[in-house]
């Protein structure tokens, strides 16, 4: 289509640490990885929600996390950007500038995808939140399918 944007929306993570790597035995079974990682701490690592133009490559907007952003990114022809962080939030975003126009707490990180279905006419959203491994450093949590109704 002409003089149409597309954009594409990516969430990515940025975390840091260092491994020391020392002479350890395999056992199969176990997880292994030769040494150790220590963390750098939270305030340290983050997280971006990036809105690019699929044409251009130019980025449009860009929402910041204060802890890295796992979960998928779903989108509607309403204009609206779907995602969550491990804070539990679960966020709306407005795709053309990026504003957060609904928070929700889910109770637990948010690491899955968002899903978006109909029946009879109405639309849904649904979540899962609560279940990211110990390696992200999340506060422990039920795992919960929490589903929105669309107005």
């Amino acid at each position: 289509m002409f003089g149409t944007v597309v954009l594409e929306f990516t969430s990515s993570l940025f975390t840091r640490g260092g491994l020391s790597t020392y002479a350890r035995t395999f056992i199969p079974g176990q997880q292994y990885i030769g040494g150790s990682f220590s963390f750098d701490p939270l305030d340290k690592s983050g997280g971006w929600l990036t809105a690019v133009n699929a044409s251009t490559g130019a980025i449009k907007w860009k929402y910041h996390s204060k802890r890295p952003m796992l979960a998928s990114v779903t989108t509607t022809s309403a204009d609206l950007v779907f995602t969550g962080e491990l804070t539990g939030d679960f966020l709306v975003l407005d795709a053309g500038e990026g504003n957060v126009l609904y928070r929700f707490n889910t109770g637990g990180p948010v690491t899955a995808g968002v899903i978006s279905y109909a029946i009879g006419g109405k639309q849904y959203l649904a979540v899962m939140s609560g279940a990211a491994v110990r390696f992200w450093r999340t506060p422990p949590a039920s795992s919960t399918v929490i589903i929105f109704a669309l107005p």
